[in-house]
């Protein structure tokens, strides 16, 4: 089976290859690295931006396009793990993180739409913990609503993501990204990083691992786990089959419908938990048939013209690594979105420039 994700990739080609030098070097470019760039040129720095494949090639152009707030879990889940003061802070920062991201692509076509989203109880345990959630979020200044079975969220939204990517892209200067480049190795010095890629070699005066899930081939010692999402896309069905972005099952589990009426559902991770961990890329039959059966409950009879899957990036605390790496002078990350990169990734490549 086949891997094709339904959003195309950017149309423009970077060619160029690893540079001699560069006083920023930004490895990775999905949405974390092309949010990087556009950061780094607003602080007037010299960065390079080096992919090993293309633009938007992995997790940042195979997901489903949601732009939410808050992190992967709920907000009353949120509360506990972080404590009140910081969950409403880093619910705070990723509303900032949608507006000033589309802010950013200065009105270019990313199919952004803001309408809210929804979250579907799937039993007891989680309305539970919906109905605390709207509570605590009216609580703490924000907007959401509970009906019983449905948390809404007005302020979240949906994009393309590939395109967004591209967008960010497209406003950096000549020879400041470079895609093809597989950088193989970074070695810490003194004063400057050595990074090395096929051969070649570029001395750096800091370098960025904008490589989410992949962090952990270049520096082992980064504790990221790799973990599998699939998708699929139908062709254009019938309007009013999901009039909003919806997760349901704890996140697991998540659906759209676009303007023009594909349907794109993914997930069912926890009906295959262990089997979705690691850096395999190809769909399995076994997810795809839960994607098949859930177009089919949509009441969707247009036919799947995608199947594909992408890697995402997990950390013990649920959150992004942005800073410094331990024992590494001037080697940083911006990596670890736990599946909600499009969400957290432009506010903390800010976070990140402006400590440089």
């Amino acid at each position: 089976m086949t891997s094709t994700p339904y959003w195309p990739r950017p149309a423009e080609r970077y060619p160029e290859g690893l540079p001699e030098r560069a006083d920023v070097l930004v490895i990775g470019g999905g949405i974390t690295g092309a949010s990087l760039m556009h950061h780094v040129r607003a602080r007037r720095m010299n960065g390079v931006l080096v992919e090993r494949a293309h633009m938007a090639a992995g997790a940042s152009g195979r997901n489903a396009g949601f732009l939410l707030a808050g992190v992967a879990d709920s907000y009353a889940e949120a509360v506990l793990s972080y404590g009140r003061s910081r969950a409403r802070e880093i619910w705070g920062m990723t509303l900032a993180n949608h507006a000033t991201m589309i802010e950013a692509v200065a009105g270019q076509p990313v199919g952004h739409r803001r309408l809210g989203s929804a979250i579907v109880a799937s039993g007891e345990e989680e309305a539970a913990s919906l109905a605390e959630s709207a509570q605590l979020l009216n609580e703490d200044g924000f907007e959401a609503s509970w009906d019983g079975r449905t948390l809404v969220n007005p302020l979240d939204g949906e994009v393309d993501p590939a395109a967004v990517v591209g967008a960010l892209a497209r406003q950096a200067p000549p020879g400041a990204i470079r895609e093809g480049v597989n950088v193989t190795a970074i070695e810490a010095r003194s004063s400057e990083v050595l990074v090395h890629a096929d051969g070649a070699e570029c001395r750096a005066g800091c370098v960025i691992l904008a490589t989410n899930a992949y962090t952990p081939q270049l520096l082992a010692q980064v504790e990221i786990q790799p973990r599998r999402a699939q998708m699929l896309a139908s062709a254009p069905a019938a309007a009013g089959l999901c009039d909003l972005p919806t997760y349901s099952h704890f996140g697991y589990r998540y659906w759209r419908q676009l303007p023009t009426g594909e349907v794109l559902i993914g997930g069912w991770r926890d009906t295959a938990y262990e089997a979705e961990v690691g850096y395999d890329e190809r769909p399995t039959d076994a997810i795809q048939a839960h994607l098949d059966a859930q177009l089919k409950r949509m009441g969707a009879d247009a036919k799947v013209t995608h199947r594909w899957a992408g890697t995402m990036g997990f950390t013990e605390s649920g959150l992004p690594l942005v800073g410094p790496v331990d024992g590494m002078p001037n080697v940083y990350l911006c990596a670890g979105f736990n599946g909600h990169g499009m969400g957290f990734a432009f506010i903390s490549a800010k976070t990140l420039v402006d400590s440089l």
